[in-house]
């Protein structure tokens, strides 16, 4: 999550990527933030889904990362939405910063 935080500047220094542009420099802290709403929301959702849908470990565990710490810690709505859905969103934000750098240094090289 920091290196979509770092100044453009730098990284088009570094990529040699051509004049600055805002639309193409914003691009990952734009699908990190994307990213990181859509999963803490899923997550949330998540939570209130009804007890006769019976989703398999593995689909809980794609979808929330964090959940693994469901095994130690009270899945609560209050634990959900202030550890589990917070870290879930950390691991997806940084998913969508790295698909962000990912068609910048694509788009670059084209």
């Amino acid at each position: 999550m920091v290196i979509a935080l770092l100044p453009s500047l730098w990284l088009e220094r570094a990529c040699n990527s051509g004049p600055h542009t805002k639309d193409r420099s914003s691009m990952p802290t734009k699908l990190l933030g994307g990213f990181a709403l859509f999963s803490y929301l899923l997550v949330i959702g998540l939570n209130f889904a009804p007890p006769s849908w019976h989703p398999s470990a593995q689909v809980v565990y794609l979808v929330c990362p964090a959940c693994v710490l469901t095994i130690t810690v009270d899945p609560s709505f209050g634990t959900v939405a202030l550890l589990l859905a917070p870290l879930s969103a950390a691991v997806y934000g940084s998913l969508g910063a790295l698909v962000g750098y990912f068609f910048l240094a694509i788009r670059n090289r084209i």
